[in-house]
């Protein structure tokens, strides 16, 4: 008799929006400065995932998140300082000529 194929499937560890949160903040390399409290980042996870379509699981009433969710969460979603503001409208000099009714 052959020996039986098993699979070698490994589960992907799950974490819930605070653990998630703090390893974001840890990913993003935030995480040295020890914020006092990540609820800004469980309250951003949160509404990524009601309102931007961040992906996630839901196990019961709860929100986990595995280490692939993260890593494309912080990919799409986190901005990097300073490339997210608008550059300046430049201001005209000269104004347009008005086209006049003939």
């Amino acid at each position: 008799m052959p020996p039986r194929k098993t699979s070698t499937l490994k589960l992907e560890p799950l974490y819930n929006v605070e653990e998630a949160a703090a390893l974001l903040l840890h990913l993003r390399g935030e995480g040295d400065q020890e914020p006092p409290s990540t609820e800004a980042g469980q309250r951003w996870l949160r509404d990524g995932v009601n309102h931007k379509g961040f992906p996630h699981y839901r196990v019961g009433r709860r929100l986990m998140f595995s280490e692939k969710d993260l890593i494309a969460i912080q990919e799409e979603f986190c901005r990097v300082p300073g490339s997210y503001r608008r550059p300046r409208r430049t201001t005209r000099t000269t104004r347009r000529p008005v086209a006049s009714a003939a």
